[in-house]
């Protein structure tokens, strides 16, 4: 379901926003319904189960499937029954009666409004041949007297998820809507209603809170230096939060490509964070609005979770309690601004709970910054690459002597001994250099892309020729070339307003537990190897797994959609061919498209776009 039609449907589904009525769907799947009634039904690890004696009247159970028809439940099972009579110390009786059990459930609300059963009909035989068999009726009578009475005690119990839901709604709820003698939630989260579905038995759960007394609008003043700070650790524990979420449900599933979605919307929430923290406006609520636009995107991909085996996450309905929560602060959130709803650090806890139950930190911050090689690993960046993620054996550098800007050059014995990476350490940009300079970065960056073309085969043949021209007019977009900035006596890493650092301009808080956040600082050839893994990765799980190519304009909108997406985050990826794409990103499209062809046909940049040159 789009985005856009899931809020339609949770807007409507709240029927009266004055009233602060919501109600929010949690789905029970038919995997875990049919394994309650396998509990109930004794069914061991091989799915079978003998109920009843041991010797005679016994029925055997085996090969359980659970559909679902119209608004019921469809039980249906292998089924032997033998009946007899004890005789001189054993069974005496005719040969079992062998076929299928099928039995029709239907899904109901309990009292307490907290549960669901299952109300059996009764139970139907069958043979292959539609033959009854001589014990057709005694079979039954016995499955009447063993299986029947079992049926009937088929439950879900939601009681501990709703709880935790209201204790989530609850702490959600902001200052506005406190009251001294009152409980903001007026009535508690229960199951309204059910659904059947094809997927199982959805509930429709409801809960009503209150309208607080209005209170006058007064504009706040803009933040201090302690109140930044604040806003700050909120937003790291979304961050956080997100990651530990976001990681979970990654390993939940085999599908490498629903972990790349997954990634995505992690990596755009993450460059979100970080353009956020450089506003500073006291009228928004970044985390509030990063937090609901995230959710609008994790939420269909969790819904196809559902429908895959994701093992750890079935057992309590974790996932579907999780993402029952995530849809109540979404509806509360739709009620209006009146209520009072605000997402706090004790609020993403409870929220995270539902999925991880105790295995929840006590905080999501301060966030880990080290490399994290099974994060690396769990969404396809090589772990055991990152180990040797170091400065390639680089050709000594000759001078090319390209001779666009001057004639000063470092003597030729020590060019031709010396790496690009070793030579650029340390070495500022300035006109009296910048031949010399540029030289060594132009090398530089030629080895790293087929260093990673000697190291990796996954790059189609018609794209690996355009990983060079890539990778150049990505870092002359950036950064023009630069690594470092200032004077040649004091000289200091280039680095962004929103935090990008380096030649690549890599943002450590988009990237943290994937680089080395002090290499990418201190070492240029590490700054340039992790924007080609960038760049490669966006090319290859994103612009070429979506079909950017295939949209008009061929494989030039692979080298397009691939920088928008390092430019802005996956999110990004069709914003070049996009009618409501902002003139500014316009404008930085436009123009990397145009370093890019003119580095592709004379494999050297226009220079005077960053250096003064030719006054």
């Amino acid at each position: 379901m789009k985005p856009i039609l899931w809020l339609f449907c949770i807007l409507l589904s709240s029927n009266a926003q004055a009233t602060g009525e919501v109600e929010i769907p949690l789905l029970a799947e038919t995997a875990h319904i049919q394994a309650a009634v396998g509990r109930v039904l004794e069914l061991d690890e091989n799915g079978q189960s003998s109920l009843g004696d041991a010797q005679c009247n016994r029925v055997d159970l085996s090969d359980l499937v659970l559909l679902t028809e119209d608004a019921q439940l469809a039980v249906d099972m292998a089924f032997s029954a033998a009946t007899g009579a004890h005789v001189l110390g054993a069974c005496r009786g005719l040969t079992p009666w062998q076929g299928r059990l099928t039995l029709k459930l239907t899904p109901q609300v309990m009292e307490s409004g907290l549960a669901i059963e299952f109300v059996p009909d009764s139970i139907e035989l069958s043979r292959p041949d539609s033959s009854p068999g001589l014990l057709s009726k005694p079979a039954k009578l016995i499955a009447d007297m063993l299986v029947l009475p079992r049926m009937k005690s088929v439950q879900i119990d939601l009681a501990g998820p709703l709880n935790s839901l209201d204790e989530l709604i609850e702490q959600s709820l902001g200052p506005a809507s406190s009251h001294d003698d009152e409980q903001s939630l007026i009535q508690r989260t229960h199951i309204a209603r059910l659904q059947t579905e094809e997927t199982g038995v959805r509930a429709w759960l409801a809960f009503q809170v209150r309208v607080p007394e209005p209170a006058e609008h007064v504009s706040e003043p803009t933040f201090n230096v302690s109140e930044l700070a604040q806003w700050q650790t909120l937003e790291d524990e979304l961050d956080g939060f997100l990651t530990t979420i976001i990681s979970t449900l990654a390993h939940s599933t085999n599908s490498h490509a629903l972990r790349i979605e997954l990634l995505a919307v992690l990596l755009d929430a993450r460059h979100a964070i970080a353009e956020a923290l450089t506003v500073d406006d006291p009228e928004h609520d970044p985390v509030r609005e990063l937090f609901l636009t995230t959710w609008e995107r994790l939420r269909p991909l969790m819904s196809e979770l559902e429908g895959l085996e994701t093992p750890g996450l079935e057992a309590d309905f974790k996932l579907a309690a999780f993402i029952a929560g995530g849809d109540a602060l979404r509806a509360l959130d739709a009620l209006g601004p009146e209520y009072g709803f605000e997402i706090t650090r004790d609020g993403l806890r409870k929220l995270a709970r539902l999925l991880l139950a105790e295995a929840v930190p006590p905080s999501f911050t301060p966030l880990p910054l080290e490399v994290d090689p099974a994060f690396r690993d769990l969404f396809g960046f090589d772990a055991s690459g990152e180990a040797e993620f170091t400065t390639v054996e680089s050709t000594p550098h000759r001078d090319v002597s390209f001779g666009r800007v001057g004639a000063w050059l470092l003597p030729t014995a020590y060019a031709d001994t010396v790496p690009p990476a070793v030579a650029l350490k340390g070495l500022v940009p300035q006109l009296e250099n910048l031949n010399h300079y540029l030289e060594l970065v132009a090398s530089l960056l030629e080895e790293q892309a087929n260093a990673w073309l000697a190291k990796n085969n996954k790059m189609p043949d018609r794209m690996a020729e355009r990983l060079d021209p890539l990778v150049r007019a990505t870092a002359w977009k950036e950064s023009c070339w630069r690594q470092l900035v200032g004077s040649s006596s004091d000289p200091q890493v280039l680095r962004s307003s929103g935090g990008a650092v380096g030649m690549m301009q890599i943002n450590g808080r988009v990237w943290r537990k994937v680089y080395d956040l002090d290499r990418l600082v201190n070492e240029v050839d590490y700054n340039v190897n992790a924007g080609i893994d960038i760049l490669t990765h966006y090319m290859l799980d994103y612009a070429i797994r979506k079909g950017e190519h295939e949209q008009p304009g061929g494989d030039d909108n692979l080298i397009k959609a691939t920088y928008a997406a390092y430019n802005g985050g996956p999110g990004h990826l069709s914003r070049y061919r996009r009618d409501d794409t902002s003139s500014q990103l316009k404008a930085i499209d436009n123009a990397f498209w145009n370093h890019y062809t003119t580095i592709k046909a004379e494999q050297w940049p226009d220079i005077s776009s960053c250096y003064a040159v030719g006054q």
